[in-house]
């Protein structure tokens, strides 16, 4: 961590990607982290894991156990999954694109199946393993709920995800009143961004700090972990110099609120990784 030891910190489009995207890809990350002493993420990046990959596991799941084809399921995703949930069908895709192929479809979709139901019952434990150091201090209360198989292959339970409902054990609201500077220092970078430039996410953010220090008992009522994610992931990382992500559209203003050297992963494995020093007057924008 600063000052510490050479660490990067991962953020959840990171650790999604070193799981599911393509070898290419996945090698691509290898390199980068294998340049650091120490990788690092967080508990809001565990909660987003399950929320976006875990879940999305257990759909794919369920359409399998429906359907009974992995063809069916893949052209399922492909047709009928609207344009406002682009997020949905990328990851689906990067998790059905990752499982086998060249199989017949019985028996391929018998093996996605299995590989979905694995996923559910360990990914959290493997995302754990998968990194040195877990920065908990935000006291995330919903990422310390495990996936319960409740039926095998059909009904997993994955804890609250609004933080309202486990308020009086979330450390959200004592984490902001401790890092009530920095806090301003993000606002502050946030409201210089020129409103066409900033993004629905970033507004979001600059509208939950400023009810926020106005009001820090409101913050579990407005669920931090669901509405500004990408905002109080940053705060986790704060201690960590380098942030590596495949977003760099917020992540570029957040980082440099915090002084840290951004790292952008290209969707495009052929692409080098863009690298965007701390001490550099200007970066490429993304």
């Amino acid at each position: 961590m600063k000052g510490d030891t050479d660490s990067i910190f991962l953020d959840t489009s990171i650790v999604i990607a070193r799981l599911v995207h393509q070898p290419a890809t996945k090698k691509r990350i290898r390199e980068r982290l294998s340049k650091y002493d120490q990788s690092v993420t967080s508990l809001v990046v565990k909660q987003e894991f399950k929320r976006r990959l875990l879940k999305e596991a257990q759909y794919l799941l369920n359409q399998l156990n429906d359907k009974k084809s992995f063809a069916v399921v893949h052209r399922h995703i492909v047709d009928i999954l609207p344009p406002q949930q682009a997020r949905k069908r990328n990851i689906c895709m990067e998790m059905l694109s990752t499982i086998f192929e060249g199989a017949k479809d019985p028996e391929l979709t018998e093996r996605a199946k299995r590989y979905l139901r694995q996923l559910l019952r360990v990914g959290l434990k493997d995302l754990d393993r998968s990194v040195d150091s877990l920065v908990w201090q935000l006291g995330c209360a919903c990422a310390g709920y495990p996936v319960e198989e409740k039926v095998p292959y059909r009904r997993y339970e994955f804890g609250p995800e609004k933080c309202r409902r486990v308020a009086a054990r979330c450390g959200v609201i004592s984490f902001f009143e401790d890092h009530l500077d920095v806090v301003r220092d993000i606002l502050k970078t946030l409201q210089s961004i020129p409103a066409g430039d900033k993004s629905a996410e970033l507004n979001e953010a600059e509208r939950f700090i400023d009810r926020a220090v106005a009001d820090p008992s409101s913050i579990c009522t407005m669920d931090p972990c669901l509405r500004v994610g990408d905002l109080l992931i940053a705060l986790e990382s704060l201690s960590v110099e380098s942030f590596y992500t495949m977003n760099g559209k917020e992540s570029q203003h957040l980082c440099r609120a915090l002084n840290q050297t951004l790292i952008v992963r290209p969707k495009n494995p052929e692409h080098e990784d863009v690298l965007c020093q701390s001490s550099a007057a200007k970066w490429p924008a993304f």
